[in-house]
């Protein structure tokens, strides 16, 4: 019975070390159905070394070094949540609310973590023409990464919104202001009329 205390003890603590350490969330977003859209795999479905190349990339670009083998001080662990899928939505965002073509989301910050920094591959996503896709950081009520999705109303059917992020938290009695950015930060604008464009004050949240 001791080597069973003993191995409770030890993965009690492995677990709090793991509580412990930053996030690194790969998150997908998919919003109806269009050609152009097809060619955009999600994390789960990209080919396992360009998934792997492409993750440890977006951690450096936010700061993190999620490798098997990381520096210490900027250490954080890697997570993929199950997709959700409602009407025309698939992903592992949180739908909110819907109305019409409209669709309110959130990349939720897991319990005991609150969102830190985010990124998107706007290279190797798509959006539609006059399809709005927008994101912020939201600390107030449901802490994480805030969506509008919107999908031009004329266009049954046709039109699609499918891009790669990566969401970045940290647990909440180690947040920084000074390390983490303010609540509000606008990651993403895709307005419809002109190209998408990431944050002006952090432009490495275009994670190319």
């Amino acid at each position: 019975m001791r080597w069973l205390f003993g191995l409770f003890v030890v993965l009690v603590a492995a677990q709090a070390a793991a509580d412990e350490q930053p996030r690194l969330y790969l998150e997908d977003f998919r919003l109806g159905h269009a050609p152009g859209a097809v060619r955009v795999a999600s994390w789960r479905e990209l080919d396992p070394d360009r998934a792997e190349a492409q993750a440890l990339s977006g951690c450096r670009a936010l700061g993190w070094d999620c490798s098997e083998e990381p520096d210490p001080a900027r250490a954080a662990a890697r997570f993929i949540k199950p997709e959700i899928v409602v009407g025309a939505y698939r992903g592992t965002a949180l739908v909110l609310r819907r109305r019409g073509q409209s669709y309110y989301a959130k990349f939720a910050a897991p319990p005991g973590h609150t969102i830190c920094k985010a990124g998107i591959d706007l290279v190797g996503g798509y959006i539609s023409p006059g399809a709005v896709f927008a994101g912020a950081i939201q600390r107030i009520g449901r802490d994480g990464l805030g969506i509008y999705a919107a999908l031009p109303q004329a266009s049954h059917g046709s039109a699609a919104i499918a891009f790669r992020l990566m969401i970045a938290t940290v647990p909440t009695v180690r947040f920084d202001r000074d390390t983490c950015w303010p609540d509000g930060t606008i990651v993403f604008l895709c307005p419809g009329s002109t190209r998408c464009q990431p944050s002006r004050a952090y432009p490495e949240t275009d994670l190319r």
